[in-house]
């Protein structure tokens, strides 16, 4: 017996006899017709109650986009869907918490802009906002707006500039997005005290009761209050007038490039597996055009959105527009 033969009857660690050859190939081919893992956990998604996120106070648009997308993917999946408020931090601490939950499609978010502004302004805002989440579907748009309490003595743009420039600081303006309004301070030279608010609807409140003297706010906040008298509109923030308010005039008028506005979408976790990614973005863009849907987001004020898509492109285009600004104005960076 030479060296390389193996005595008869024993196996060396290396040998294999055909039966366990061929069970062997046998298990790898079936391995390689199993589809992937994460394949199989979309199979069956969702199997139990999704969460999503709202980085804002209930009542406002935040608020209102996710339970109207909870509601709808309730439908569609027959599985509950529900909302839970995160506000504080212009938005912050609602992206952080989403950023850092399971990437299993359990838990999703709802993004809005003043997150994509908080990336350039904020040093560490405790998210990355491309890299952190995977963009499912731009849900609705809305023009913001300097609303005032009804006594004031303000009623338009100039007649606000007007008042600034002789009593410089004299006005309190309620914003959930601070950054905004050190942009229009800048532009505008003028300066007033800014109040960080944790959600849209308590600014309203308090623009209704007295207790601050403007606010920026999405119009369909204060649609309502506006036709009861209980609080006026001194100007919008776009760049040109909005249908909604022909003979209110918009801040581009007298700044020229001048434009902020708020958007809110869904978005998952960014390690997401693509399967539920796809089929949640399949059914919010479906859901983004639906009449029910574009019926449901006018009647709120807001503006429907024609390639829901495309949100990737909105948080992106967001983003680079204020980093511009942040050298632009010189902004402090917080």
């Amino acid at each position: 017996m030479t060296s390389r033969e193996e005595p008869v009857g024993q196996c060396s660690p290396y040998s294999i006899n055909r039966r366990q050859f061929g069970l062997a190939v046998g298990a790898a081919g079936a391995s390689l017709l199993l589809p992937p893992l994460d394949a199989i956990a979309s199979t069956d998604y969702p199997s139990r109650t999704v969460t999503i996120l709202a980085p804002a106070a209930a009542g406002g648009p935040t608020d209102i986009i996710g339970r109207a997308a909870a509601q709808r993917l309730r439908e569609k999946f027959n599985q509950n869907f529900v909302v839970e408020n995160k506000p504080g931090a212009s938005g912050n601490i609602g992206a952080q918490v989403a950023s850092k939950a399971e990437p299993d499609g359990y838990t999703l978010i709802v993004l809005l802009a003043p997150l994509a502004q908080n990336t350039a302004i904020f040093r560490q805002p405790g998210f990355n906002l491309e890299q952190d989440f995977k963009p499912l579907a731009h849900m609705a748009s809305v023009d913001l707006v300097i609303a005032a309490r009804r006594n004031l003595s303000i009623n338009n743009l100039d007649e606000f500039l007007a008042y600034l420039k002789a009593n410089p600081g004299n006005l309190t303006c309620g914003s959930q997005s601070p950054p905004q309004m050190r942009y229009l301070m800048q532009t505008a030279n003028v300066k007033f005290t800014v109040a960080p608010y944790k959600g849209s609807a308590l600014i309203a409140n308090d623009l209704i009761a007295g207790q601050i003297d403007i606010g920026l706010v999405p119009y369909s906040d204060i649609a309502q209050h506006v036709d009861a008298g209980s609080v006026k509109v001194l100007f919008t923030n776009g760049p040109k007038r909005v249908r909604k308010l022909p003979n209110v005039q918009a801040v581009g008028e007298r700044f020229p490039g001048f434009y902020f506005w708020s958007w809110y979408g869904l978005a998952a976790p960014g390690n997401t597996p693509a399967p539920i990614v796809e089929r949640l973005r399949t059914e919010l863009i479906g859901i983004a055009k639906s009449p029910d849907f574009v019926a449901f987001v006018e009647k709120l004020g807001l503006s429907p959105v024609d390639e829901p898509g495309k949100f990737n492109e909105v948080i992106a285009a967001e983003i680079a527009q204020w980093k511009r600004l942040v050298v632009e104005l010189q902004l402090e960076r917080m």
